[in-house]
């Protein structure tokens, strides 16, 4: 079907109209039909949604008009179409008398004083205005031959009187195929921004709602019917004050201003709108109110902030990952699953490096928030007011060396996701109670700001110390105790899970080995008897630690006990070996305190790696304070530059 028709009330003009379209290169489908059976057929084109616009004439186009809600073009009575009916009237000599619409009669001053001859005139109001009483006045006024359309001329010879149809002569034609083409291409454009703006309604994330001057609601996407429970079909014509009335969105018919960023609540949802007035000639004719759910914007910026942070806080493994087949490792692996499923606070207890953050990664990975962010900060490893802006950020110049536009804290990038605070028995008892009111509140303040910024994280802590101890000598607050133990795991140290030393030592050994491009080792009986003897202070930190250095050192295809004890620091230096076994020390000088210093350096160095650098943790299972184990490095350094003690 063709996107424009042609209803023609007359054959000629059927013809005319096949014409005129072949030769503008439209496509044209044209009809026969007049009055209503042209009323009908319209409507029978409209229904089929191929036809776009219509064209007609006369009374036929007005009644296509009043039944199909398309465009309709009447074919124009031009002055080349009454001339000619003119020149066939005067064949029936005169007076000459038209009964026409507005439009025609207006236009027959010039022709009238080009022809040198006046026309008796009735002007009808419409195309349905009564015909009848318009001759009978002509004829009155001493009208003797009517010029007019097809109707007009068949209410003439009714009343004896002769007539002579105008017809409509190709140039008409023409004009209205024109304007016709005109027309599809406007209703083209208008259709395609319809379905833009259509397709902008129904996708936005904001909701929509716009009101006409009387407050009535004329758009409300789909957003708004989520949001407010309402059916778009059944919200539009309505007054906003019945469907919403909490958005007060009728109020700026009256003020004319726009309010934005207000906080409302619809239902039960609480939202930010903006509503702006619509105004046209300095008058307001409607209002567009738009709003957002709270919470959405919440997750929208805090994708923005971990886009930006460009941080890539993401967990890295899985409860597949925690390699084990001890009954102990087992249970705590139940356990933590279980610990997953729900999004309660989590304290894992544990030794150094046997690892608690691992089961915090599977916890995440595994629980309703796998999707969101995981940002892990150990507590001991920074100091107060470092790890206190890291944890909630700060606003621009809250401190010298602030960064411009401030920084989201470690808080906020955790929004929807978890945040794991590893031993946290270090943290300072001022920034506890800041992480307590976090967990109360859910809600922080940056560094410097005075804006609460809601959040919703899951805190899994962790923690080589006795906390409750802690609590009992004051060392450690009480509320945050009971705050963070609501569900606890233990991790099993690796010296008390049996043969898993074996299996992790295996697979520790294939890693690095294929790092490091080296060929495949194997470990001894020897060396597995060495492996499963030890104590493992570091757990499997150290176990890790310790096949690396297997790995990068060994040179044989096996690897032997005396490997595994030179790679845990077990394995005297040849001077000491010689020392303790009764030699004469030749060689070796007689400096007691100098053989002391590089005994004790040894030991210092070995509890540093151990500890992956951590001074605290060294100084703790050294047995001696941060600030001796600070001056015995120090000693060393001089030692290292000077050669003396």
């Amino acid at each position: 079907m063709a996107d424009i028709a042609f209803i023609a009330p007359y054959e000629d003009l059927a013809h005319i109209a096949r014409q005129v379209s072949h030769e503008l290169g439209l496509e044209v489908d044209v009809y026969v039909a007049r009055v209503q059976d042209g009323a009908e057929l319209a409507r029978t084109l409209a229904k089929k949604n191929g036809c776009q616009v219509i064209v007609s004439r006369g009374v036929t186009a007005w009644l296509i008009q009043q039944a199909v809600d398309l465009p309709v073009v009447d074919v124009p009575i031009g002055g080349y179409d009454i001339l000619r009916a003119y020149y066939q009237a005067k064949q029936f000599g005169g007076p000459i008398g038209i009964a026409d619409v507005p439009d025609v009669i207006q236009g027959l001053e010039s022709l009238e004083a080009i022809l040198g001859e006046t026309f008796i005139k009735y002007t009808l109001k419409d195309q349905q205005d009564d015909i009848r009483r318009g001759i009978m006045a002509l004829k009155e006024a001493g009208a003797e031959v009517v010029i007019g359309k097809i109707a007009m001329a068949r209410e003439a010879r009714n009343f004896g009187l002769n007539s002579v149809i105008i017809t409509s002569g190709k140039e008409a034609v023409i004009q209205a195929l024109k304007e016709a083409e005109r027309v599809l291409q406007v209703r083209r454009q208008e259709k395609r921004r319809a379905e833009q703006l259509k397709a902008i309604l129904d996708f936005a994330y904001d909701g929509i709602i716009a009101l006409d001057e009387e407050g009535r609601i004329t758009v409300f996407n789909p957003v708004a019917e989520k949001l407010s429970g309402w059916r778009a079909e059944d919200a539009i014509g309505r007054p906003v004050t019945e469907v919403i009335p909490a958005a007060q969105c009728h109020i700026l018919l009256k003020t004319g201003k726009p309010e934005l960023g207000e906080l409302l609540e619809i239902g039960s949802t609480r939202v930010v709108a903006n509503r702006v007035p619509i105004i046209v000639d300095d008058r307001v004719v409607g209002v567009v109110t738009t709003f957002q759910n709270i919470s959405s914007l919440q997750s929208l910026e805090h994708k923005v902030r971990r886009r930006l942070a460009g941080r890539g806080h993401v967990a890295k493994y899985s409860f597949n990952d925690i390699l084990g087949e001890s009954p102990e490792l087992k249970e705590a692996v139940r356990l933590a699953r279980e610990y997953a499923a729900v999004q309660s606070t989590v304290l894992i207890y544990g030794e150094t490096g046997s690892g608690k953050e691992m089961f915090a990664h599977a916890i995440h990975l595994a629980g309703p928030r796998r999707d969101g962010p995981f940002v892990a900060v150990n507590c001991a490893a920074l100091p107060e007011n470092l790890l206190e802006s890291e944890l909630f950020g700060y606003a621009e110049g809250a401190f010298t060396g602030a960064r411009k536009g401030g920084k989201p804290g470690l808080f906020e990038l955790a929004h929807e996701g978890t945040i794991f605070l590893d031993e946290i028995g270090e943290m300072s008892p001022r920034l506890q109670a800041r992480v307590l009111r976090v967990l109360e509140e859910g809600e922080i303040m940056r560094l410097g700001d005075d804006r609460i910024i809601p959040v919703n994280v899951r805190v899994i802590a962790a923690t080589h110390r006795n906390l409750a101890q802690m609590v009992k000598e004051q060392a450690f607050r009480e509320d945050l105790y009971y705050r963070i133990n609501v569900l606890n795991l233990e991790i099993p140290p690796l010296r008390n899970r049996g043969s898993d030393v074996l299996l992790l030592a295996e697979h520790f050994l294939q890693e690095f080995c294929r790092q490091l491009q080296r060929p495949v080792v194997k470990l001894s009986p020897e060396a597995t008897r060495e492996l499963l003897q030890y104590r493992w202070p570091g757990n499997i930190r150290e176990l890790r630690n310790c096949m690396e250095r297997l790995a990068l050192r060994c040179r044989e295809k096996t690897v032997s006990a005396i490997d595994v004890r030179r790679a845990l620091g077990l394995e005297s230096a040849p001077e000491v070996e010689n020392l303790s076994s009764g030699g004469d020390g030749k060689g070796l000088g007689t400096d007691l305190a100098g053989q002391v210093n590089i005994l004790e350096r040894s030991l210092i160095l070995r509890v540093l790696a151990e500890t992956g650098g951590n001074k605290a943790e060294a100084a703790r299972r050294l047995g001696i304070s941060r600030t001796t184990l600070w001056r015995k490095l120090k000693g060393e350094y001089e030692i290292d530059k000077t050669g003396k003690s």
